[in-house]
């Protein structure tokens, strides 16, 4: 594994390679609160065949924060400085919250994107504007008063019992814009088609609920799906939302999929 620092929209990023170096690329970035050991099943599922490329976003875990605000278009840029150093096409998987960057990201670097796997993804269907999130109105609300760190620390022990990282105030701002970046990405499908390339979405099965949240979670991500002409929906049974780790083959045989069909 190499680590080594790049630098995207002011931050300092941490990012970690793996796999041979002249192997195709693929690019996996986690969601809200997430970290790059997440991906640590996946990433030695898939190192033997392809260079495996992850990060921390501005201001989460090893990554210092950046100045520039939360949005799609951030993302993007942050994205753009990871292919940089991958050097060609990737396939892109992004987990939750982010399959919303990878999305942007397909839609506005068409050629830089050689497939697309998202893993539950956020609930964001064609059409769906500036979603109401009461999570994100009170992060906003912590975020105007300048109490995103007070947040942050108060949330980090809950987390770490959870077996998470701890949060930060990026987390909290991410939070906090989260309707916004649904509406940003939103407001590009009309403009900016997919690239006619494999594109993949995942609901974590274990995590569907009752009659009515199962049947909300499915159409949302079955309408993702049909986002392209070569899109799928897949439910991957008794997975939780983190689906890379309950379920780390399906998302390295999806990977391989994307490369195989591309």
């Amino acid at each position: 594994m190499l680590c080594l620092v790049i630098n995207a929209v002011g931050s300092n990023l941490r990012l970690l390679a793996d796999g041979p170096v002249d192997a195709p690329p693929v690019v996996l970035t986690s969601g809200l609160a997430g970290a790059v050991a997440d991906w640590d099943a996946v990433t030695r599922l898939l190192a033997p065949a392809v260079r495996v490329l992850r990060f921390d976003r501005p201001g989460i875990g090893a990554s210092t924060p950046s100045s520039a605000v939360v949005s799609a278009g951030r993302e993007v840029s942050v994205l753009d400085a990871v292919l940089d150093f991958a050097g060609g096409p990737a396939v892109l998987v992004g987990h939750s919250l982010a399959g919303l960057h990878v999305e942007a990201y397909a839609r506005l670097r068409p050629a830089r994107v050689r497939g697309a796997v998202l893993v539950d993804p956020s609930l964001a269907p064609s059409g769906i504007g500036r979603p109401f999130d009461l999570g994100a109105v009170i992060a906003a609300a912590l975020v105007r008063f300048g109490a995103a760190g007070l947040a942050a620390r108060c949330a980090s022990p809950l987390l770490r019992l959870a077996g998470r990282p701890a949060a930060s105030p990026a987390v909290v701002e991410e939070l906090a814009r989260y309707p916004d970046v649904v509406a940003e990405v939103d407001a590009l499908r009309g403009a900016h088609p997919l690239p006619d390339v494999p594109w993949q979405v995942f609901t974590a099965g274990g995590t569907l609920g009752g009659p009515r949240s199962a049947r909300r979670i499915l159409t949302a991500h079955e309408s993702m799906a049909t986002f392209s002409s070569r899109g799928v929906h897949r439910i991957v049974r008794e997975a939780t939302h983190l689906v890379q780790l309950d379920n780390p083959d399906a998302v390295a045989d999806a990977v391989l999929r994307c490369l195989t069909l591309s």
